[in-house]
Order: C-alpha cells, then sequence, then structure tokens
C-alpha cells in the first residue's frame, strides 16, 4: 500500500466581474494545485458591469499604467495596450491620450485585455466558466457546498469565494410613483432607455458621482442639448486628474490615527503642507490612497462609522476621479448652461402626464423647491443596506448562518485574512471574500488595483490550504490499484 495525493480543492468562484476573474488567473498562473470553477452568468469574465459597456465615452477613470491584474507588474495593462496600438490589433482611438501623455482608453478595451489574460486558461480547462447564476446551495457533511445553478446543473466546491460584487442600485423611495412609468430610467447601465430620450429633453439626475457623469457624457456624445440637473444631498461632483507632479511627505500611519476628527485635521495640515511644496490636494489623497488600508486598520467601529457618515462624501467626489475626456465634457455643458448641480434631498415625484413634476428641499433650507423634467435617471449608486438579499447565493449562506452583513453596511463581515465571519462571529476559512464586498474590512476597496492586490493575498491563501491538503486527505492506494479517499 501507498500513498499519493491527486485530489486537489475545488475552488468555486461566485462572480466573474474583474475581482472573481483575476483571483481565478492568479491562481492559474501560479499553478495552485486547485480545480477552479468561475459562475458568471455573462458571455465573458472579467467584464462585469463597468468593463462590459460599449459604449465609446465610457473610459477607465485610472490612467492605464496603474491598471493591471498582477500587483507586482503595475504597468502590464499598459504594455499590453501599447503592442496592440502599435501591430494594429487594437484599432486607434484619437482621444485617448491627454495632452500630458496619459493613457484612458475606453472602459471596453480594458475588459479586453483581462479576456485575453484568460483565454489560454480557458481554453485548456484550467479555469471553468459556469455561465449560469448560483439559484440557491446547501452545505454537504464533508463541509463541502453543493451549488445549485439556474441552468439546473450542479456543481460542488471545497471552498468557495464570493465575489459577485456591489449589489443593484435601489430606487429611493419617493420614486416609487414612478415605478411603472416611462419617464423613470432606473438603472444608468440602460443605454436602450437613454438613447430614446429626445433631444431637447429636460433631464433629472439623481446622483452626481462617477454614474452620473457617464450618463451625461453618454446624453452628450447622442446630442442631446436640453438642460440636465443633477441632485444629490450634498451638491458635490467628481473631480477629474492633473498632471502628475511629486509625492506628498505626508505620514497617516505615524503616528497612528484613532479618530476620525484628528483624521481630518491631519488630511487638512497635509494639504497646506503639500501646497506649500507646490503640489495639491491630488498629492495629498494620493498618499491617502496608498495608506487607506493602515488608516482604516488603526480606526474603531465607532470612528470608522464616524469617518462614513461626515465625510464619505467628500472622500468619493475627491478619491473617484474621472476621466479627462469625461471631466471635459462637464465643464463645457457646465460652462454652455445645460448642466446645473444642486444639493438637496428629494421630496416628493408626481407624473403629471407626459412630464414628472419633483420637488426637493434644498441643503440648508426648509422651503421646499420644485420643476418638471421629461426624464428622471437614478445614479444612487449600489444598495450596500441590500448587499445579502439581493443575492440568491449570498442570501442562501446567510439563511445557513454562514456568512453575515458587515456592521458598517458596506458588504459582508470578513477576517483579518479575508474570511468570511459568519453568524456567531466565527471566521471561515472555506468560505472567502474577494472585491467589494470586504470593503468594511478593508475600507478601501473598488478600485482595480487595490481590487488585483487583495485577490492576490487570498490567491495566498488558497495556495496555503491547498499544500495541506496532501496531509489532511491523503488518499490511500492499494497494492490492487484500487483507491479510497476518506472524508
Amino acid at each position: 500500500m501507498s500513498l499519493n495525493y491527486p485530489f486537489r480543492l475545488r475552488v468555486v468562484i461566485i462572480g466573474g466581474g474583474f475581482s472573481g476573474a483575476t483571483l481565478a488567473w492568479q491562481l492559474a498562473e501560479e499553478q495552485v494545485p486547485v480545480r477552479i470553477s468561475v459562475v458568471e452568468p455573462r458571455p465573458e469574465l472579467g467584464r462585469g458591469l463597468a468593463y462590459s459597456s460599449g459604449e465609446p465615452c465610457h473610459r477607465i477613470n485610472v490612467p492605464a499604467h496603474r491598471m493591471t491584474m498582477q500587483p507586482e507588474r503595475p504597468e502590464d495593462f499598459m504594455h499590453w495596450l501599447v503592442r496592440g496600438r502599435a501591430s494594429g490589433r487594437l484599432e486607434t482611438d484619437p482621444e485617448e491620450i491627454t495632452l500630458q501623455g496619459e493613457h484612458f482608453p475606453r472602459r471596453e478595451i480594458f475588459g479586453r485585455y483581462v479576456a485575453e489574460r484568460l483565454a489560454p486558461h480557458l481554453q485548456s480547462g484550467r479555469i471553468r466558466h459556469h455561465r449560469a447564476r448560483v439559484a440557491d446551495l446547501a452545505k454537504a457533511i464533508d463541509g463541502s457546498f453543493e451549488l445549485m445553478l439556474s441552468d439546473d446543473s450542479r456543481i460542488r466546491g471545497d471552498i468557495l469565494v464570493l465575489a459577485t460584487g456591489h449589489p443593484p442600485t435601489a430606487l429611493p423611495r419617493p420614486l416609487a410613483e414612478l415605478r411603472d412609468r416611462p419617464q423613470l430610467i432606473g438603472e444608468a447601465d440602460d443605454p436602450a432607455r437613454i438613447a430614446s430620450l429626445g433631444k431637447d429633453a429636460r433631464v433629472l439626475i439623481l446622483g452626481a458621482g462617477l454614474g452620473s457623469a457617464d450618463v451625461v457624457a453618454r446624453l452628450d456624445r447622442q446630442g442631446h442639448e436640453g438642460p440636465i440637473t443633477c441632485l444629490s444631498r450634498h451638491g458635490l461632483r467628481s473631480r477629474g486628474h492633473v498632471p502628475a507632479g511629486g509625492e506628498s511627505r505626508a505620514d497617516f500611519t505615524d503616528p497612528p490615527i484613532r479618530r476620525a476628527s484628528k483624521l481630518l485635521r491631519r488630511v487638512r495640515d497635509a494639504v497646506v503642507d503639500d501646497e506649500a511644496q507646490g503640489q495639491d490636494w491630488h498629492a495629498t489623497f494620493h498618499r491617502l490612497r496608498a495608506q487607506g488600508a493602515q488608516i482604516w486598520a488603526g480606526l474603531d467601529q465607532c470612528n470608522r462609522a464616524r469617518l462614513l457618515r461626515h465625510l464619505r462624501t467628500l472622500w468619493d467626489v475627491h478619491r473617484y476621479r474621472l476621466a479627462p475626456q469625461v471631466e471635459a465634457v462637464l465643464e463645457r455643458r457646465i460652462v454652455e448652461g445645460k448642466l446645473s448641480y444642486v444639493a438637496g434631498r428629494l421630496v416628493e415625484v408626481e407624473g403629471q402626464g407626459a412630464t414628472v413634476r419633483v420637488s426637493w428641499r434644498p441643503r440648508g433650507g426648509n422651503a421646499a423647491e420644485q420643476a418638471d423634467f421629461d426624464a428622471v435617471i437614478n445614479t444612487t449608486g449600489p444598495a450596500q443596506g441590500r448587499t445579502i438579499e439581493s443575492n440568491p447565493a449570498l442570501w442562501a449562506l446567510a439563511r445557513l448562518g454562514l456568512i453575515a452583513p458587515d456592521p458598517l453596511g458596506l458588504g459582508l463581515a470578513t477576517s483579518q485574512t479575508c474570511q468570511a465571519v459568519d453568524a456567531a462571529g466565527m471566521a471561515n476559512p472555506r468560505i472567502l471574500i474577494a472585491g467589494p464586498l470586504a470593503r468594511g474590512h478593508l475600507g478601501e476597496l473598488v478600485g482595480a488595483p487595490e481590487c488585483a492586490a487583495q485577490v492576490g493575498a487570498i490567491a495566498r491563501e488558497i495556495a496555503r490550504q491547498a499544500l495541506l491538503v496532501p496531509i489532511l486527505r491523503p488518499v490511500i492506494v492499494s497494492t490492487g490499484g484500487a483507491t479510497a479517499n476518506p472524508t
């Protein structure tokens, strides 16, 4: 009788957007001895909602030289892009390069980069793509998971990786009146509905972040000339990029910051110091972004909640920048008087035949204001409070007590090693959290560079567990050739 170790951990990644696809690719590239399955209904892995857009004005909002699937090679995408342009394999895009020489290609191009990196492993069968959704799942006696898919097939996994990304957008309560009316576009990624708007339509966009800017850019490219109003709580819009300058000397980790108010004061001081050195606030925020995980780790739950409550909007509009091409569209329309930003709270929405009458209470005011619009477009962002209930796979795991919501409402409760924390507060090494679902633990986990680094840590954790399999689950081979794999 002898021992050998043909058993491989079955890793099932639920969600094949950027985070899930990058994890699968890293596991395959590093030849981690596991079986990799990705459950994703879209025809291609890696695109998700962001990079599946075929809209030519939708561009990545991070310079190409900082986008990558492999953190140790931050310019991988840039090299792929330059080679593709030089060879003619990628069509030219005269608007891609800014005056400062930075590349901001269309998002679809980045999705193509991810798909090409994955292609060899999909063709070889190293990565298996199940084009379906998880309808339900159950936990087996041996601790593995059985997943029932929407195409009526079933697969098993020893390790689950939850990479479902952001939950869908929810309609603000006042919009319930318009739910079934043609004037409401409830999802910003509805190109057919947006394309159907008249050239002179009066448009109200709820939200002023990146999603809002995408809609304005799309309408502008379509030749829309009517007035656009963006209504949000603070009336602040996302900022653009500036030419790269020197690095900030600020340090937000030494000494560690324990209070949200202390962080705010230190940021303000850093901006003043950077300006004295010829930099602007962009340099300060680059530093904040780089040290974000350490800053977040130094705050307790109370101060994390305080930070989100009072400073989240300011962080979002400074941190999540617009591609320069999109910012130029916004600036032009503002100058033309065709785009305005209003700070206020939505109060009431009422259908008026072919138009919509909207009432809002201005920020700092008491008396409501109102105006008529031909269309209302919702870009208020993911409904973080509905992360679990909006996804059947997460709902099934929560029903079994295997996962729990993050206390701050940012995703799922996650341990220091990206393991899911269950309803009893215990970390489960068989369920790992990848991408934005782990924001509550890491604080900053939305951009592709951060997600690539985080799934790299998950890949290492899976590799560690895979190395233990021969010790914990050896396969006994008899001299007659029969095998038994004890559970």
